[in-house]
Order: C-alpha cells, then structure tokens, then sequence
C-alpha cells in the first residue's frame, strides 16, 4: 500500500485485498462512500482525508493481521486534496446575476450560500414552506429568494452570524426593522386595535371609513371580509367574534376565506342562501356573471332572490341573446320587468355573460366588490376572468371547481 486512498478501497474490496477485513456496520457507509470517490478519481477533501485517516488507524489491526504497512501511507496521497469553499454568506443581488436559472420579473434577491450541513438543509426545507422554493444554484451552492419582508424575516431568523454567516450590513439593517415592527404590531401593521384603525395612510384610512364607516362592534365584520381591499392585517379576536356572532354560517366561512376566490355547492346552499351573504355582507355593486349555455334560468333565480330588496331599477342585464325560443324568453324577461337599466353610480346588480365584458360596461367606469359566476369549469375569455380576479371576493356557485382553478379557488 501506497497511500491513504489505497488503505481505504482495500478496505473497502474495491482493491485486491490480502486476507479478509471486517467492517463495522456503522462504518460501512462511510468508507464505501469515500472509496467510491477515490476509485473513480475524485480527490478528498481536508476533512475527508483526516476522517479517512482515523478510519484506517481504527482497523489497524485487521490491516497488520492481513500484513499490511499502513504507517508509511497515512503519510502519502494519490490525489491531491481538494480545497472546498465553506464560506458562508447572505447578501442582496440583482437579477441580472441570475438570469440565466430565472424568467421571473423579481428584481433584487436575497442570496443564501452555504455548503452541505445536515441542520441548515433541515432548516432552510421548512424554511421553504413559508417563502417558496425559490432558486437553486447546485454548483455554487447559493439559494436565492425574491427580496421581501417575508424572505429577509424568515431566513435571517435562521441564517445569522451565530452560524457562521456573513450578512450584508444592508440585510442586517432591514431585518432590525422588521424584528421591531414584529415586537411592536401595534405601531406599525395597519389594523383595527381597540376599534380603531390604524396605521394606515391617509387616502386609504378616508376610503375605508367612506365605505364603510368608523369600526364599532356591528360593522367590525365588514371590516374583517374586505380587509385585502383596506390592506388590514390586525383585529383584536374578542371584538371580531362578538361582531360575527349573529351572522348566518354560510357569511362566517366566506369571511373567513383564505383565498379570495370561494366555491359554494348548490347541493348545499340555496341562490337564497347566497343572496343572503350578499345582503349581509352589503357586498355591492355586485357583478354576476351567467353562463352562456343556460343564462336565463339563472338570470330568473338571481333576479327573484333579490326580488323585493334591491329595486328593478338599480339592476341591469348587459347583454341579449338571438331571437330564438330561449331568446325570446330571456329577452322579454328583461323588459317585463325593467332590467335594460343604463348602469351608473347607483346600480347595485349588473348582469353579464361569461364569453365577454360589455363595452358599456367598462366605459360606465362602474366597479364592482364582488362577483358570483354559475360555472367555474367553463373557461371564460381572458378578458371576463380578468375582470374578476381583480376583486377580493369572487364566488363561484357550482358544485365543484375546475381542476386547473383548485389552486386559487376554495372549496367551502
């Protein structure tokens, strides 16, 4: 024997052995593992080498025994080590250095490097199921994430100098911040705190009170179900339940959607039932949009659901079919009972198909906060789904959604 290599692919039976070694079990990775990298060239790093060192002074006597010299070759190598790069750091990029692993429009990244250690892989894996996956660079051994508050947070939280981490001032910087917005929610995440709000700016404090009114124990709800349109992230729990307390259990689940797009089963709840939310959760102007292959059935139950609450003439229905049987019907519908109505500030209801947006519709400037559709597995035009998912509550009345939906879509 010439070298440590040597020893340990003998070792190993990757090499004629004289005689027979033994291995202990727990050993057994390891060596196998180092002696395939030797054997196929590859050189061993200053750890590897000193960890294969004390492997083969371990056997000894097994090497001696099968009359092995080992003294002479824990001296030598045949390949010369490797030098590794442990350095570990965390700083800002541009994506203009990651460009060739990325389409995305993110423009600034926060770079994590480091290489294999068994409790930061552990950490940065459930470190990824608050951030995403983001991007991998296998050669240089750099994760990198889009720059924001929840990646800066999360990752600075684990990834710090206590591990040996070299952080840009800049990050440090930030992540202070975010600690000390964290520690004090009160002084800077926008809310309503003791039935107040607060922290907002200005122009969306006055939108916020003009549609709704100043927070009180009665109206928190409203509060509560639009508070992605506010930009409120905080609400005393207390204050909230007592304010749901009287709502019906079909309001409470929407209110408490975690997406902004909600599935509601026929077979459970009524257009009664749905009308009622609308009703209650004062969710308008309201956009409902019927599916072309049975829109008038549909236009009859929505328009009498409403019946009676919100007048003919704040209603309109934005489009007509051909003259044909089912035509004729849903056409004089509409005038029998007054629903040609030209949409303005005060329309509450307008009624849509789901293959196109009626032009009136977007040169009226009338928005809606809300939309029901009656098919979510029809794919409608690009430019009518675009129309709603610019909205906070979108609730599709179907008996389940479409498969290529299920990700944005929840199935109350």
């Amino acid at each position: 024997m010439k070298t440590v290599e040597d020893c340990i692919e003998i070792l190993a039976g990757m090499q004629v052995q004289n005689g027979e070694f033994k291995i202990d079990r727990s050993d057994y990775n390891l060596i196998t593992s180092l002696a395939r990298q030797t054997f196929r060239g590859t050189g061993l790093t200053d750890r590897q080498y000193q960890l294969a060192r004390e492997k083969v002074l371990h056997y000894r006597q097994q090497y001696e025994a099968n009359g092995y010299d080992i003294d002479i070759a824990l001296e030598e190598n045949r390949i010369p080590l490797r030098e590794i790069d442990r350095s570990r750091w965390i700083k800002i990029i541009d994506a203009q250095e990651i460009e060739a692993y990325t389409t995305s429009s993110e423009k600034l990244w926060i770079a994590v490097r480091f290489i294999f250690q068994k409790k930061l892989i552990t950490a940065i894996e459930k470190m990824k199921r608050v951030v995403g996956d983001g991007i991998y660079n296998k050669e240089e051994k750099v994760h990198y994430f889009p720059l924001n508050e929840i990646t800066v947070y999360n990752i600075l939280q684990v990834f710090n100098e206590e591990n040996n981490f070299v952080i840009d001032e800049q990050l440090k910087d930030y992540y202070e911040k975010l600690k000390e917005m964290k520690n004090n929610k009160e002084n800077y995440l926008p809310g309503i705190y003791g039935l107040k709000l607060r922290n907002l700016q200005d122009n969306s404090l006055d939108y916020a009170i003009s549609s709704i009114g100043e927070p009180n124990v009665e109206n928190l709800y409203h509060f509560y179900d639009q508070k992605d349109r506010f930009g409120l992230f905080h609400f005393d729990n207390v204050d909230l339940q007592m304010s749901m307390q009287n709502l019906t259990t079909l309001s409470k689940k929407i209110i408490n959607r975690s997406k902004k797009q909600v599935c509601i089963n026929p077979k459970e709840y009524t257009v009664e039932n749905l009308a009622e939310v609308v009703l209650e959760l004062y969710r308008f102007p309201l956009v409902i949009i019927l599916d072309q292959s049975d829109p008038y059935s549909q236009l009859v139950k929505f328009h009498r659901a409403f019946n009676g609450i919100i007048p003919n003439e704040s209603c309109s229905v934005m489009f007509r079919l051909d003259n044909n049987d089912e035509g004729i019907e849903f056409n004089q519908y509409i005038k029998n009972n007054n629903l040609n109505n030209k949409v303005d500030k005060s329309t509450k209801i307008v009624y849509i198909s789901n293959n196109k947006i009626p032009k009136p519709l977007v040169a009226s400037e009338w928005l809606p906060i809300a939309a029901i559709t009656t098919n979510s597995n029809r794919t409608y035009g690009n430019k009518t789904e675009s129309y709603v998912e610019m909205l906070d509550l979108v609730m599709h009345y179907d008996e389940d959604s479409s498969p290529l939906k299920r990700n944005v879509i929840e199935k109350l």
